[in-house]
């Protein structure tokens, strides 16, 4: 019924946490782990927790050397033997009915060309249902999706299920669209910033939707449990790597994806807003959320009854 597929690299320390998650799942018969030439346990840590489960058939395909995430989610497509695709990143936990929930509302609008729940980052010291019960339908007011920067706001306050162009990683499609639309493998330096929603953009221009519920959820680990394998680059890095692929992405898609939603705006000078977007959301807004959390707890201080 479900293929799901997971491209790794050296993470067996968060695939010893979240791919139990992954055997859970209904639907799902078949788990293909793309280990991208990785030189950690990750092999034995997903022949382990397989054993638990043996109705999930498992395939663990073995790159010698680096492709990188997008031509690994290439391969797993190749070799998967169902209809659906399920990808999920290797530091993410599913919620129980993930696939379920995502496979019926992807069946039940012929529209729909792919379909993700949403996205939780979890903090330090949380449970996955902490960080859900924390997250609720959302952590703040605002629009969902940024038009000029073609960015998704994942943590954006919605309830029910919304349609847009892109949305995370985590998503639920068809694998004859994957053979069709592959994965585009220009993504594989740096952080490859884009590489999940290039997929999910090229099937939007061709008229298909991406939908969103908050039915389901992912819980991403926090980054004090990620800090290696993957794709791990400094925070100038990281301005750099995401400048330059939108810079690609746009050329892919801009001039498409402007007319499908009818955005005014050109693409030289969306580009501009959106380097401007990253270098804000890299060294700027942690250091206002660091200081806003210093402000929140001083006042949490002062505002405590005394103890007489």
């Amino acid at each position: 019924m479900i293929t799901l597929v997971v491209p790794t690299r050296n993470r067996a320390h968060t695939l010893r946490r979240v791919a139990p998650s992954y055997f859970e799942q209904d639907l799902v018969t078949e788990i293909i782990f793309v280990n991208d030439a990785g030189d950690d346990e990750t092999t034995e840590v997903v022949h382990g927790i397989s054993a638990l489960s043996p109705h999930i058939a498992l395939v663990v395909i073995e790159n010698a050397e680096r492709q990188g995430a997008s031509r690994s989610r290439n391969i797993g497509v190749d070799r998967a033997s169902n209809d659906y695709i399920l990808f999920v990143d290797d530091d993410e936990y599913l919620e129980a009915g993930y696939a379920r929930v995502c496979l019926a509302k992807l069946r039940a609008d012929p529209s729909l060309g792919a379909v993700s729940g949403r996205r939780v980052y979890m903090m330090d010291g949380e449970t996955p249902g902490e960080a859900l019960a924390r997250f609720g339908t959302g952590l703040r007011g605002g629009p969902t999706f940024r038009p000029i920067l073609c960015e998704y706001v994942n943590g954006a306050r919605f309830t029910g299920d919304i349609h847009q162009p892109i949305t995370n990683a985590v998503i639920l499609t068809r694998r004859d669209l994957l053979l069709k639309h592959p994965f585009d493998g220009f993504y594989a330096r740096g952080n490859g910033y884009r590489e999940e929603t290039d997929f999910q953009m090229q099937i939007f221009t061709l008229g298909y939707r991406i939908g969103v519920t908050n039915d389901v959820h992912s819980m991403h680990l926090p980054a004090s449990q990620t800090r290696h394998g993957g794709q791990r680059v400094r925070k100038w890095d990281r301005i750099y790597w995401s400048i330059y692929y939108t810079k690609y992405f746009y050329d892919k898609f801009f001039t498409a994806y402007a007319r499908q939603i009818n955005l005014r705006c050109p693409k030289n000078v969306s580009l501009a807003l959106f380097s401007c977007f990253v270098v804000y959301r890299e060294l700027l807004r942690p250091s206002l959320h660091a200081w806003a959390m210093t402000v929140l707890a001083r006042q949490r201080v002062i505002s405590r009854p005394r103890q007489i």
